[in-house]
């Protein structure tokens, strides 16, 4: 799993650079690019993962990605970070929805710092989007109406002329204005700054292995040797650039797939804590409490209730 650097190709012609995406599966693919990114994500679930934030995700999944802030989404029925090397959409011909059907899908968004800038200096009505581009730099969620009102927009994002295209834009960048939820995503002592090529390599390095062995005793001492330095560079490599300690992302990577599993299945809570990476139920009830506010039991009950769920860490 390697730390993609996306190269985004705007023409000349055009203000923005729109994607969509219709999926079967949405691969892992760890990656930053310079520009800012507008992502509504539709009929998935899975898990999201911004600079340091591990959450889950579903229905109507709106963000708002400043530059170089490393990300991906990773649908739940997709295959496991070590199993989907390559490069950029290296799998999105394979993974192609065929005729009419929906399947994972993404509407994607890009446009330069420069050109943001601009517009807020240029046109007075926008110039609000300020606070949300600042809050952006750790990835910014919005609240699900905001989410559906793009969805409206997003559907005829590549049809008609590029002024046309330029004109749905402004409206989407209107609509966000009008949010009152907004939950940034990073924390705020993540550093988005772009790692050198040895470091991407040795950072990709180390989050293989703890994607791939977070369910079990993870020993810093192993991973410090399979990436080619200390115990101690490696502590300090890893907070440089991850922004928090190995133990904390760690306690990330089991209190997400922990909620995943609380809300996708009826598994024993026991059960849970264990396919999480916890050895201790106890102990699972705890971390659980501290970080997501309710205890695991009352966080499942609220989903057959009918009450919003928050899946972002506290």
């Amino acid at each position: 799993m390697k730390l993609l650097f996306e190269h985004v190709q705007i023409a000349a012609d055009r203000s923005w650079k729109g994607l969509h995406r219709n999926l079967e599966a949405i691969p892992f693919e760890w990656h930053f690019h310079p520009e800012y990114e507008l992502t509504l994500t539709l009929g998935s679930h899975g898990q999201r993962y911004v600079g340091d934030h591990i959450g889950s995700y579903g229905e109507d999944d709106l963000v708002l990605l400043g530059p170089n802030l490393p990300h991906t989404w990773h649908s739940k029925n997709a295959g496991p970070p070590s199993v989907t090397p390559g490069g950029m959409r290296a799998h999105d011909a394979a993974l192609q929805v065929k005729g009419r059907r929906k399947g994972h899908q993404a509407f994607v968004f890009w446009f330069t710092v420069d050109w943001i800038n601009s517009i807020c200096k240029t046109i007075p009505e926008l110039s609000s989007l300020g606070k949300i581009l600042l809050l952006s730099r750790r990835g910014v969620k919005f609240d699900s109406k905001i989410a559906r009102k793009v969805a409206k927009l997003a559907t005829n994002f590549d049809q008609g002329k590029p002024a046309d295209q330029l004109v749905l834009l402004i409206e989407v960048l209107r609509t966000l204005i009008e949010a009152k939820d907004l939950k940034p995503l990073a924390s705020d002592r993540f550093n988005a700054d772009v790692p050198g090529r040895d470091d991407a390599s040795r950072l990709g390095k180390v989050l293989d292995q703890l994607h791939g062995a977070y369910v079990e005793p993870v020993s810093s001492r192993v991973i410090a040797q399979n990436a080619g330095m200390s115990e101690r560079t490696l502590r300090r490599f890893f907070q440089r650039h991850m922004g928090t300690n190995i133990q904390d992302y760690l306690m990330g990577l089991r209190l997400g797939r922990a909620v995943s599993l609380l809300l996708s299945s009826d598994m024993p809570i026991y059960c849970v804590a264990e396919e999480a990476g916890f050895q201790n139920l106890s102990h699972f009830n705890r971390q659980f409490r501290r970080h997501r506010g309710v205890a695991p039991s009352a966080f499942r009950k609220m989903r057959f209730d009918g009450v919003e769920i928050s899946t972002s860490s506290r």
